[in-house]
């Protein structure tokens, strides 16, 4: 039966063909709708007299349209003007002589007298588009009579924009002060209502432009919006109450932007509330047909717009259903606020399903207090929910505070209890670190008093050596030999020792002063030229100067270039290459040292610069090594403030650059 309604519901505006009735209907002190057998006259406004005279007229049904009934033999159509008139006799009991109809909205334009008395005007009707000047609004209009007196109401009505023409509702005839009193009590509800929506619509908005994070904020206000507009565009009118000037334009595009927008916000909605039971791209889907046709509303004129309007109604039907059977199934999973939203979102439903079917006039009578009953209950419940859904999560927020603080006080007491084993362990490690920095003072002391006391023989065992040199031959000068180079080597392993000793030290301070670089570097050009003669090795050396003097500590810097002057030569083979240069700019000293000696591999130039470490290259004439001289050129260029940097692959020599800032004068 749904199914078959919603197929024809498009094709029913005014499908209903007017009948002969009986013309009269009478007042008998309770407010009547005069609906029924109207009379009808197309392409004339009757005065009072041509309409008691006339018989040129057809029976119409009131409410209804004039699109579908003949007149002449031709069916009128939508677009035209003409009189519809009616008797309505006040009976004798009448305890008052003022009257007042009620009118809602009627066509576009029209004139509505009793008897031969204007008594009130929307628009402008006229005979033809220019003349007319169309309007919609809710209107009450006063007229007096007299007990027993029979009062022809006549409405000229002018349509040449609207999808339908003629007396869409049924007047209402009351006492003026019952009439008036009613409205008013009516509209002050309605505002109230509408208000209420809109403080809630910007309640939200606000919170998104705070947020906006929280979408669920937003599709809310969209949910607020489209009722509002629609509870203001439809029964008693009050978008006309508070824009009185606004168009016939403007208020169908408002009204028509609610009925496109109200499936959409709510679909939406609802799956940001209960996302498991609605489907994301049908809402989407519904969402992206709510925007394209806001668009082309706002863009596009009425006139064309209304022509989709009973689609689109029927299109709103079949989102209701779906919205409901999806509340129905999260309502059945028990979910937080479903079976409380339901009932509401059921009742706005049906007085929405209800304002669709009586406006396109598939079910008799109508009633826009209905409606906005059904909104405004559903409404509460959706704020009802919103609020249950805060409280729920300010709750959770408070339990969560008490369980964290619960936490944070334990976890204060298990932060004081190892604060207190730290600080019990850092007092034995302090105690530990003053005898391990006792221990080793005792034992670089012992190694000072072990190397000035090896000093001395070593000394005498060189010396006597010398002095056998010349009277030794054979294997017993050989054994001479070594006995000198063994200690030669003892006295450098320990001279190097203690100086790196001294270097390590935390006071150890530099003393600086201004030498020639020039002379510096022909002082270690003389020197280690003759070295490399010796043992057939090609020495180049090279200087770029960019400052003649610089300001550094001479020793140190001697003690970096012997060190880095002396590794280069004593693991070089013969036949090798030495390159030696210095430069100086931009206050930079540069200090390079290369040989193609036997290199380093990866794990060499890990450990290059630690004390005592055996590399896997050694000496190539039997020099010895101790393992101390670059960690001497690491410490000393560091007291200076430099780098050092080592490029080499195993068995493609050794590229040692140092890099200095230079002291400023």
């Amino acid at each position: 039966m749904i199914l078959r309604l919603l197929i024809i519901l498009p094709f029913l505006i005014g499908s209903f063909k007017s009948g002969a009735q009986e013309n009269l209907t009478v007042f008998e002190g309770k407010e009547i709708a005069i609906s029924g057998g109207w009379n009808l006259t197309m392409n004339k406004f009757l005065s009072y007299s041509e309409s008691i005279q006339t018989q040129d007229y057809v029976a119409i049904d009131v409410p209804g349209t004039w699109n579908e009934i003949s007149w002449h033999g031709n069916k009128v159509g939508a677009f035209g003007y003409g009189t519809y008139f009616k008797s309505v006799v006040v009976s004798k009991n009448a305890t008052s002589t003022n009257f007042a109809i009620e009118v809602p909205e009627v066509s576009i334009a029209y004139k509505v007298y009793a008897n031969e008395t204007l008594i009130g005007q929307v628009g402008v009707p006229g005979e033809n588009e220019t003349e007319t000047r169309p309007k919609i609004d809710y209107k009450v209009f006063a007229f007096e009579a007299n007990p027993g007196d029979t009062v022809t109401l006549r409405f000229h009505i002018s349509n040449f924009s609207n999808k339908s023409g003629g007396l869409w509702y049924a007047p209402k005839l009351n006492y003026e002060k019952e009439l008036f009193e009613k409205v008013e009590l009516n509209g002050a509800f309605k505002l109230i209502v509408i208000g209420c929506i809109l403080i809630g619509a910007l309640f939200q908005l606000s919170t998104f432009i705070r947020r906006s994070s929280e979408r669920s904020s937003i599709y809310f206000f969209l949910v607020c919006l489209s009722l509002a507009m629609l509870l203001l565009t439809r029964g008693d009118l009050p978008f006309m109450d508070l824009f009185p000037s606004a168009s016939w334009s403007v208020l169908k595009k408002t009204m028509y932007l609610s009925i496109v927008m109200i499936g959409p916000a709510n679909a939406l909605f609802l799956r940001m509330n209960f996302p498991r039971f609605f489907h994301k791209q049908i809402t989407n889907s519904i969402g992206i047909l709510g925007v394209a046709l806001s668009l082309f509303i706002v863009i596009a004129s009425p006139r064309i717009t209304y022509s989709i309007i009973p689609y689109y109604h029927a299109c709103n039907v079949l989102i209701g259903i779906y919205l409901f059977v999806s509340l129905v199934r999260a309502a059945i999973a028990h979910k937080f606020g479903a079976r409380f939203l339901l009932v509401g979102y059921l009742a706005a439903f049906l007085a929405v399903l209800h304002d669709i079917l009586a406006s396109n006039y598939v079910i008799p009578g109508y009633s826009f207090n209905l409606m906005h009953v059904g909104i405004a209950f559903y409404i509460l419940q959706l704020m009802f929910m919103v609020i249950g859904r805060y409280l729920f999560a300010l709750e959770g927020k408070e339990q969560l505070s008490a369980h964290l603080e619960k936490v944070n006080k334990e976890l204060e007491e298990i932060v004081d209890r190892r604060t207190k084993a730290l600080k019990d362990k850092n007092e034995i490690i302090e105690l530990k670190n003053a005898e391990l920095k006792s221990a080793l003072e005792e034992k670089d002391h012992l190694m000072a008093v072990v190397a000035h006391d090896l000093k001395a023989p070593l000394s005498s065992i060189q010396g006597i050596s010398n002095l056998m040199k010349s009277d030794l031959k054979g294997q017993t000068a050989e054994f001479n030999e070594m006995i000198h180079k063994v200690t030669v080597d003892g006295r450098e392993m320990i001279e190097n020792l203690t100086d790196l000793k001294v270097y390590e030290r935390e006071d150890f301070e530099l003393s600086k002063s201004s030498i020639s670089l020039s002379d510096f570097y022909d002082q270690k050009k003389i020197c280690y030229q003759e070295l490399a003669e010796k043992k057939n090795i090609s020495f180049t050396p090279l200087l770029d100067m960019e400052k003649k003097e610089i300001l550094t500590d001479p020793n140190v810097l001697g003690r970096i270039t012997d060190n880095l002057l002396s590794n280069a030569l004593k693991f070089t083979p013969k036949g090798g290459t030495v390159d030696f240069k210095l430069s100086n700019k931009n206050e930079i000293l540069v200090l390079t040292v290369a040989d193609n000696g036997q290199g380093f591999n990866e794990k060499d130039k890990t450990k290059a610069f630690q004390k005592f470490q055996r590399l896997s290259t050694r000496p190539t004439d039997g020099e010895s090594s101790a393992g101390l001289g670059l960690s001497i050129v690491k410490t000393l260029v560091d007291k200076l403030g430099g780098i050092i940097d080592l490029q080499s692959e195993k068995g493609e020599g050794a590229t040692f650059t140092v890099s200095i800032p230079l002291a400023k004068k």
